[in-house]
């Protein structure tokens, strides 16, 4: 959350995370990293997540945007209240210092937020909460800290320290929030998702978007649109993110822990929606692919049998472009949402997106 308000930084809080009816048998989420994808009961998951959602009415509303990932650390009731009150498909993540609680839909531990912008450093971080990774009890250590690897004027030393901190956690992230921090190119979500991911060293990687004006001064007061938050979201995960959070909390001064317009919301719920859709593209493994373009960004994984493709347009007018991704051969490939079809010759095939525009292709089934 780059520390913008006090002590609110996303993963201080809780982690809750919703996934896929897992079972009930175990004592908790049955949670591993393979092959460097969040696994629960031995199936993929992607977390897409929403930070401190206190309550059981809070957790039923992430869940009808398609939330799995709720950070609760700063919710006042017990760990197994917070976990109880978790809607049937949803797992949590508690404070790393509060390691005795169980339960089956327990996902893990999350250590202090930004521990890079509280005074920490990774020596003394282990040293407070010791955990060691990989362990056979189904639980997985998460953690967030600043952009400053990315940002910095010193970056040589912001990013020995952010790798320092990564390496302690199973799952790693980070917060930039480019527009409330007047920095209006998107194409930085990308950029610092790649740069992370590497000094994370094959460890599943997240990033918070930012939905709205943290407070509303920043930048001279800022309006976030839904065109922003599902690019700046897709750029993540083309950057190679493996979770997405959405940071939700305002300060107008009064706190809110839910601030979201509701345009945007329905922005978050498409992007939930879409990523449950092509679930097996997101956990899946990457192959080559080009652009013809400097103002788009693309990925593309293969999983389930099929080829995915995703495009993201950083900018605000219409990019035409030609996409290669050698697998492809000559076929087709269908346009998640419309279901239109895009004939592919050679691996290359053409599209036009809108200003801002994402689009997902996939092969056929």
């Amino acid at each position: 959350m780059r520390k913008l308000i006090g002590s609110f930084g996303a993963l201080a809080c809780t982690l809750v995370l919703a996934a896929q009816a897992w079972g009930s048998a175990a004592p908790n989420a049955r949670a591993a990293v393979q092959q460097g994808v969040i696994t629960v009961g031995g199936r993929t998951l992607f977390p897409v997540m929403l930070l401190d959602q206190c309550g059981a009415a809070a957790a039923a509303h992430a869940a009808s945007l398609g939330v799995n990932v709720i950070l609760n650390a700063s919710c006042d009731a017990s760990p197994h209240r917070q976990l109880s009150s978790l809607s049937r498909r949803q797992l949590g993540i508690l404070p790393i210092g509060g390691r005795a609680v169980q339960g089956t839909k327990l996902l893990g531990w999350t250590y202090p937020d930004e521990p890079d912008n509280n005074g920490w450093t990774p020596g003394a971080l282990a040293r407070a909460y010791s955990f060691r990774q990989g362990t056979p009890d189904g639980l997985l250590s998460f953690l967030t800290t600043t952009a400053a690897f990315y940002t910095d004027a010193d970056k040589q030393v912001a990013t020995a320290r952010t790798a320092g901190f990564a390496h302690l956690a199973d799952v790693a992230g980070f917060d930039l929030y480019p527009l409330n921090h007047c920095r209006s190119s998107l194409v930085e979500v990308y950029d610092a998702q790649r740069r992370f991911a590497r000094l994370a060293h094959g460890k599943p990687t997240f990033q918070w978007i930012e939905t709205g004006a943290i407070q509303p001064g920043y930048c001279g007061g800022i309006t976030v649109t839904p065109a922003q938050v599902t690019a700046e979201a897709w750029l993540a995960v083309a950057g190679g993110a493996r979770g997405i959070g959405f940071f939700t909390h305002t300060w107008t001064p009064a706190h809110s822990e839910f601030s979201v317009a509701p345009a945007v919301q329905q922005a978050i719920r498409q992007f939930a929606v879409s990523a449950a859709a092509i679930r097996p593209g997101l956990t899946g493994t990457t192959t080559d692919a080009t652009v013809d373009t400097p103002a788009m960004r693309i990925l593309a994984r293969v999983g389930g049998g099929k080829t995915y493709v995703i495009a993201i347009n950083t900018l605000s007018s219409v990019v035409p472009a030609t996409i290669t991704v050698p697998r492809l051969g000559t076929g087709k490939l269908t346009v998640l949402g419309p279901g239109r079809t895009i004939p592919v010759y050679g691996g290359k095939f053409q599209d036009t997106l809108p200003p801002l525009g994402v689009r997902v292709y996939a092969t056929p089934d």
